[in-house]
C-alpha cells in the first residue's frame, strides 16, 4: 500500500524562507513530497510580511513598477499588509507596449528567489540529515496576471505573452536544478472560469495551462494545485458539489502533454475560511477522478475549524469516496494565517498522513 505524503502548497508565515523550510522539514520530515521555500519575498514597509505571500500579487507589483511598460488607470486599495483589501480592489492597468513586445520587458524574478533559496534548502536537508527531497517552486499562469488589467480583451490577448514570461524563468529553474525540482501550477483563474463556463466549455479554460506546459522544456516534473482562491482567506468559488472540478481535472489529464510527468493533483476540499463537508456523500464524485498510475492524488482539507478528529473523519471520507489512501494538504498555502495557526495545521498533516 502507498504511504501517505503530506504538501505544503507554497507559502508559509515565518521571518523568511530559511525558517519556512527548517520548520517545514522538522515538523513534516521525510513526510513531505517537495518542499516550498515558504514564499516570504521582501519585507519592506510597504509589504511588512513580504511581498510573496499572495499568489500572483508579487508578479502584478512587478509589473506596476514598470512605468514605460504599463500605465495604472485606477490604484489599490491596500490593506495593513500592503495587498489590496480583496479581490475587487487591485490596482488596473493598460499594457504600453503589444503582446509580442512585451516578454522581453517583462521579468518577474521567480528564478532569481530560487537561486537565493535553493543552496539554503540543499544545506538544510544535509543538516538534518533526511533523504533526498525535490523543490518545490509555484507558477501561476499567465491567465492570472488578468486580476490587473482594466480590460477583459486585454486580459485574454497578454496570457500567452506571461506565459512565455513564466516558462522563461520556469526553464531557467529547470536548467540549475534538473530533476530536483517540482514545478507547482497554481490555477484558481482557470479554476473559476471553468465554473462560470457551460460545462461543454470546459475546455476553455484549459487553453492558459496548456499553452504554458507547451513552452516549458520537455522534461519537468508538474504538479497541479487546483484552487478555490484564498485572498485575504476567501475563496473565488463556492461550488455546491465536486462534480465540475472533477470534470476539470479529468480534461486537463486527458489533454495533457507527454513530455512532462504530473507528479501531483491537488484538490481543494475547504474554501478559504469555510471549512471543508463533513458530509461522506459529499465526497463520492472522487471515484470519478481519471490520473495516471504514477500520479499523486493529494487532498486539501486540514482545517484550523477543526481540530484533529474532525479533519481524521473528513480525510476517511475523501478516501472512502476515492476508493484508495491520498495524499494530505491544506486547500492552499498557509501564508496569510498566523505563525500559530499555521503550525498546528502542520502538527494536523504530520499526524493525518500516519
Amino acid at each position: 500500500m502507498q504511504k501517505r505524503k503530506a504538501l505544503l502548497v507554497g507559502s508559509l508565515p515565518f521571518d523568511n524562507e530559511k525558517e519556512c523550510m527548517s520548520r517545514a522539514l522538522d515538523m513534516l520530515g521525510s513526510k513531505l513530497l517537495c518542499v516550498p521555500d515558504g514564499e516570504i519575498g521582501e519585507k519592506t514597509p510597504a509589504f511588512p510580511k513580504g511581498d510573496r505571500i499572495a499568489w500572483v500579487v508579487y508578479a502584478l507589483e512587478k509589473i506596476t513598477q514598470d512605468e514605460k511598460s504599463w500605465k495604472i488607470v485606477k490604484q489599490p486599495t491596500r490593506g495593513a499588509d500592503g495587498m489590496a483589501i480583496d479581490y475587487d480592489h487591485f490596482q488596473k492597468l493598460t499594457p504600453l507596449r503589444t503582446p509580442s513586445e512585451m516578454p522581453a520587458h517583462v521579468h518577474l524574478g521567480y528564478d532569481k528567489y530560487f537561486e537565493k533559496s535553493y543552496p539554503v534548502f540543499q544545506g538544510l536537508l544535509q543538516e538534518k540529515e533526511l533523504p533526498k527531497m525535490k523543490f518545490q517552486v509555484g507558477f501561476p499562469t499567465g491567465f492570472a496576471m488578468g486580476f490587473a488589467f482594466a480590460s477583459q480583451i486585454q486580459w485574454l490577448r497578454y496570457t500567452y505573452a506571461f506565459n512565455t514570461v513564466f516558462a522563461r524563468e520556469i526553464n531557467a529553474i529547470k536548467a540549475q536544478a534538473g530533476d530536483n525540482v517540482i514545478i507547482q501550477l497554481e490555477v484558481p483563474a482557470e479554476l473559476y472560469a471553468a465554473h462560470m463556463l457551460p460545462a461543454l466549455l470546459t475546455g476553455l479554460a484549459l487553453k492558459p495551462i496548456l499553452d504554458l506546459l507547451s513552452k516549458i522544456d520537455p522534461g519537468a516534473e508538474i504538479g497541479i494545485h487546483l484552487c478555490l482562491g484564498d485572498f485575504h482567506n476567501e475563496a473565488l468559488i463556492h461550488p455546491k458539489t465536486l462534480d465540475r472540478i472533477v470534470r476539470f481535472s479529468n480534461l486537463l489529464v486527458e489533454t495533457w502533454p507527454p513530455q512532462h510527468k504530473l507528479a501531483y493533483m491537488h484538490y481543494p476540499f475547504a474554501e478559504a475560511q469555510m471549512p471543508p463537508s463533513e458530509k461522506a456523500a459529499h465526497y463520492k464524485p472522487l471515484k470519478d477522478i481519471q490520473l495516471p498510475g504514477d500520479t499523486r492524488f493529494v487532498a486539501g482539507f486540514v482545517h484550523e475549524a477543526y481540530d484533529l478528529d474532525r479533519n481524521r473523519v473528513i480525510r476517511d471520507n475523501i478516501e472512502n469516496g476515492r476508493g484508495s489512501i491520498v495524499d494530505i494538504a491544506c486547500s492552499c498555502g498557509l501564508g496569510r494565517r498566523t505563525p500559530a495557526i499555521a503550525s498546528r495545521l502542520m502538527q494536523f498533516m504530520a499526524a493525518l498522513s500516519e
